[in-house]
């Protein structure tokens, strides 16, 4: 039987927006990002028409947090010139892989399929989940809209803070240090960001996934 996994498929916003001397940034931005959640657990990610990409996430109950974290991350890096903050449009499809292509684009399988055709389909969402269980679909549509309105909220601020919060678990006392700012600014940052909402997410997407493939 084909082992289940995840795949990540996103696109920048706006990207034609941005400007040209940014392009090269962004994309590096997006790779060292990748990099840091390695941490959680190796990510195979592919980058194609100057503005898009694919992952595979080989422990499908960790890919919403990447998700997360691939905005918060983003978000994080945006230059203080930039007039929008950048973000990109993600949506995540859980099941098996039947083809493993040296390439990522061209491999294939339910995974890759429900990640496609929701990216397609998400309109002017920019998180969504399709697993391959109608009962998991159904209550995480709902969550996800919910988690999705807050992260597209998020200022560059928050999003650093949320960053750290969320993939390093560092105390708000170390987050005030690394960012020169106060423990009562961070905390007001954090409440402001709902990180603690975007968490119990994290854990029940979690949860989810992991009672299914076990």
């Amino acid at each position: 039987m084909d082992k289940i996994k995840g795949v990540i498929t996103g696109d920048i916003i706006g990207s034609s927006d941005i400007q040209i001397k940014y392009r090269d940034f962004l994309l590096e931005s997006i790779r060292k990002i990748v990099d840091e959640l390695s941490i959680i657990e190796p990510i195979k990610i592919e980058l194609f028409r100057g503005d898009s990409f694919q992952m595979i996430i080989d422990a499908p109950e960790n890919a919403i947090k990447i998700a997360v974290l691939l905005r918060a991350g983003l978000k994080s890096h945006t230059p203080k010139e930039c007039k929008k903050t950048w973000d990109v449009r993600l949506s995540l499809g859980v099941g098996t892989i039947s083809y493993h292509a040296s390439n990522i684009v061209l491999s294939d399988g339910e995974a890759f399929q429900y990640s496609g055709r929701e990216l397609d389909e998400m309109g002017k969402r920019h998180l969504i989940v399709k697993t391959r269980w109608a009962d998991v679909n159904e209550e995480l549509r709902v969550s996800t809209a919910f988690a999705d309105e807050i992260i597209s909220s998020w200022t560059v601020s928050q999003a650093q803070v949320s960053y750290q919060a969320l993939l390093y678990n560092t105390s708000q006392k170390d987050i005030a240090h690394k960012f020169k700012k106060s423990t009562q600014n961070i905390s007001k940052l954090l409440r402001a960001a709902k990180t603690n909402l975007i968490q119990m997410y994290i854990d029940r997407y979690n949860s989810l996934i992991l009672s299914r493939i076990k």
